[in-house]
């Protein structure tokens, strides 16, 4: 007890700015974590310049059962956005982070579930990455994702003859390097990596392999890998 009020009594006189920065984080991960319907958990906002909204139908629920941590990465300014269409779900199983530009739209009816974090270290999405979801989207534990995905179930568009939606499966542990698009119907199993620059839809990947191409194809087999370097 006596180590933390000394630390603090440091940061008052050497750092004495960071206490009302310290003190808006909390103000404002208060406020957010009311947004939250179900589950326990809270938000936590480790910037106090992170433009964060919340968008919820009165029908939506927000559900996490872990902590929801929005961290900035260098030369991010976008905003954050959860926005839950009437009768919609967003659901977060455990422990995650976003950085600035991550968003989830949902239009009515549909549900997006993430995993959180299990055995790495952490999850999340970096930054700049839009989920749009117009059914269902499931992502397992450990997810790791990189800048500038699009992930989405559906073409938003009708196109004659086709079915315009098709459900989105990532299984656990899955790694999505930067500037990928996951589009409707792909079904990826766990532990795999989808190389950069790939486009996957209406195809199904089995687990342990590293995805990548436009086409995708599997490069290779029975890989393994880990969100920290050894």
């Amino acid at each position: 007890m006596i180590f933390y009020l000394k630390k603090i009594l440091r940061v008052i006189i050497f750092h004495p700015i960071k206490i009302p920065l310290y003190l808006i984080c909390k103000i404002r991960s208060r406020y957010y974590s009311l947004k939250i319907d179900e589950g326990g958990g809270k938000i936590i906002i480790t910037n106090p310049f992170i433009n964060f909204t919340i968008k919820k139908h009165k029908t939506s629920k927000l559900i996490i059962k872990g902590c929801f941590k929005l961290i900035p990465q260098i030369g991010g300014i976008s905003p954050i956005v959860i926005s839950i269409g009437p009768n919609s779900r967003v659901q977060i199983d455990g422990d995650f982070c976003v950085g600035q530009g991550v968003k989830f739209l949902l239009s009515s009816n549909s549900t997006l579930t993430i995993g959180g974090k299990d055995k790495e270290s952490a999850s999340g999405i970096t930054s700049d990455t839009l989920i749009m979801v117009s059914k269902k989207i499931e992502i397992g534990k450990d997810f790791l994702c990189a800048w500038n995905i699009f992930i989405t179930d559906s073409d938003w568009h009708q196109i004659v003859g086709q079915d315009p939606q098709s459900d989105v499966s990532i299984g656990d542990h899955v790694w999505i390097a930067n500037s990928n698009n996951i589009l409707k119907g792909s079904i990826i199993g766990k532990n795999c990596i989808i190389a950069s620059n790939s486009k996957i839809t209406n195809k199904v990947f089995p687990s342990n392999v590293l995805i990548g191409g436009i086409p995708p194809k599997v490069l290779k087999q029975n890989i393994e890998w880990s969100r920290d370097i050894l």
